[in-house]
């Protein structure tokens, strides 16, 4: 059987900021057991690396199976961009009236306030960890 080459580079790492502890946590799921913290990700990034070359030198110093490394996923297909949505017709109504006042089509002033929407439920997301509430 031959020996593959082990290199650390080949492992996937993940960098999460870690808000209470005012820095970044890095990680590889590879190897579940190792996290570096650092006050940048790219020193949580070189910290993990360094463990990641410790601990495959251990696994092979010990006769222990090395973990294979994650290959990165596959691209995400983006969406068409294009979806049909049943209205009551009083909204679809307000909805049309609306866009005639700002002079813009349906679809556009749809399309600002699904935005907007979300970006208001993603701020109310985050505050509410921040206050660790859970908001869905």
């Amino acid at each position: 059987m031959q020996e593959k080459a082990l290199d650390a580079s080949q492992f996937s790492r993940h960098v999460y900021l870690a808000p209470e502890e005012k820095g970044f946590v890095a990680v590889t799921p590879e190897f579940p057991h190792l996290s570096a913290y650092a006050e940048t990700p790219e020193a949580a990034l070189t910290e993990l690396t360094i463990l990641i070359e410790d601990a495959l030198e251990v696994h092979v110093a010990e006769g222990w199976p090395v973990p294979e490394p994650q290959l990165a996923p596959p691209p995400m297909e983006l969406p068409s961009g294009r979806f049909v949505l049943r209205l009551p017709r009083t909204l679809h109504a307000r909805l049309a009236d609306q866009a005639r006042l700002e002079g813009v089509s349906i679809n556009t002033l749809a399309i600002m306030l699904i935005a907007e929407g979300l970006a208001d439920h993603r701020a109310a997301q985050a505050e509410s960890r921040a206050d660790g509430v859970s908001v869905k």
